[in-house]
């Protein structure tokens, strides 16, 4: 089964001379939203992504994919070692 993922919620149409004169409608634009810039032949879409919500199981295996290579360490040791 395949999953697809919802990145993209809304979009409104807006032109280059509202943009001008208000700024912050693109720099406020929610997780999910686009905006898009009606400006000559081909508009330009400006996206904010939606945030991605990662299960504690997800973060763990990225954690170990990015440790594979590493050689093992005893923090334990480590500390003792700091002590003295």
């Amino acid at each position: 089964m395949r999953e697809f993922a919802d990145i993209f919620v809304s979009m409104k149409s807006l032109s280059k001379r509202e943009l001008v004169r208000n700024p912050s409608l693109a720099s406020h634009l929610k997780p999910g939203q686009s905006l898009q810039l009606e400006d000559g032949k081909e508009p330009l879409v400006l996206t904010r992504r939606k945030r991605v919500r990662l299960t504690a199981g997800q973060i763990h295996a990225r954690l170990d994919r990015l440790c594979e290579g590493a050689p093992a360490h005893d923090a334990q040791a480590a500390l003792r070692d700091l002590r003295q």
